[in-house]
């Protein structure tokens, strides 16, 4: 990107002779320009993000293109789309991987799915929720335990949801880099990943088990009756307010006595308590009450 086509940008090669810019140098009113100019051209609202957390990740992209002062940021960001794209795709970047925490997953294979499957045999279909799945390999974690797990007569509806929809184009590829399987079992890996040059491509029939739709969880409503959400490390970048409505939206979305799965650094809050009961303290898997 050529930053000099942005008059009062001043590009520069390095910080060797000035301080680094960090995302306490970001005012709140550049930060509400930010704010506007994401929530115009993108439809996403940093309302409700914990500002310490977005201002780090805002600080780390113009840093990365240069700039010295944020006005030149800003007047790029606002004509170009390109641009907020870039920024949206970093402020909710997650690192993920498949199978990540596989105690997590050895729960969700030897216990949960078990007896969603159970539940449904011949009479429906499990329905499964992976939210903030960045680059797939959530969900397509679950699709390869279901296929490992699903008799002939078992149905499984898998959907991936994020907020950017470059993250989910790449997801869809089903394309990853080896070191985002390096908690998949080698006779998996062999089974279901053909080698690409550096790169591995998960078998197509595993593709086509999950669908990916862009979704705010802070703006659009949920997917109704789902069996299983999976919202792993996705609270900590909210305020604890946003946190308690986040809760209480999935408790309204899942069927009843539906499971949640949150990240090993997030608990319930509040009145949120009262809407599920635990069944794994350690994995941080939850049951909504009745």
């Amino acid at each position: 990107m050529n930053e000099s086509l942005i008059e009062g940008a001043e590009p520069f090669s390095g910080y060797t002779d000035e301080k680094l810019f960090v995302g306490s140098d970001i005012t709140d009113q550049d930060f509400g320009e930010i704010r506007d100019i994401l929530f115009k051209g993108r439809g996403f609202d940093l309302n409700g993000y914990k500002d310490r957390c977005i201002k780090r990740r805002i600080a780390a992209r113009i840093r990365n293109l240069g700039y010295r002062r944020i006005k030149g940021y800003i007047a790029l960001l606002e004509i170009n789309a390109a641009e907020q794209e870039q920024l949206l795709e970093a402020l909710t970047i997650h690192v993920s991987q498949f199978f990540r925490n596989p105690t997590t997953f050895s729960v969700l294979e030897e216990k949960i799915l078990p007896e969603l499957l159970r539940k449904y045999r011949g009479e429906g279909e499990v329905k499964v929720w992976s939210i903030g799945c960045a680059g797939g390999e959530e969900p397509y974690s679950i699709a390869l335990l279901c296929d490992e797990l699903c008799g002939p007569h078992d149905r499984v509806s898998i959907l991936g949801t994020d907020v950017s929809a470059d993250i989910l184009k790449k997801a869809r590829t089903g394309i990853y880099e080896s070191y985002r399987l390096a908690e998949v079992p080698n006779q998996v890996l062999a089974q279901y990943f053909r080698q690409e040059g550096v790169r591995y491509q998960l078998d197509n029939r595993i593709c086509t088990k999950v669908r990916f739709f862009r979704h705010d969880i802070l703006q659009d409503r949920p997917f109704p009756h789902v069996d299983l959400i999976l919202c792993r490390n996705m609270l900590i970048y909210f305020s604890r307010q946003e946190q308690e409505r986040i809760l209480r939206t999935l408790a309204k979305a899942l069927a009843p006595e539906g499971l949640l799965v949150l990240g090993r650094a997030e608990t319930m809050v509040s009145e949120s308590r009262e809407l599920f009961t635990c069944v794994d303290p350690a994995e941080r898997i939850y049951r909504k009450r009745n």
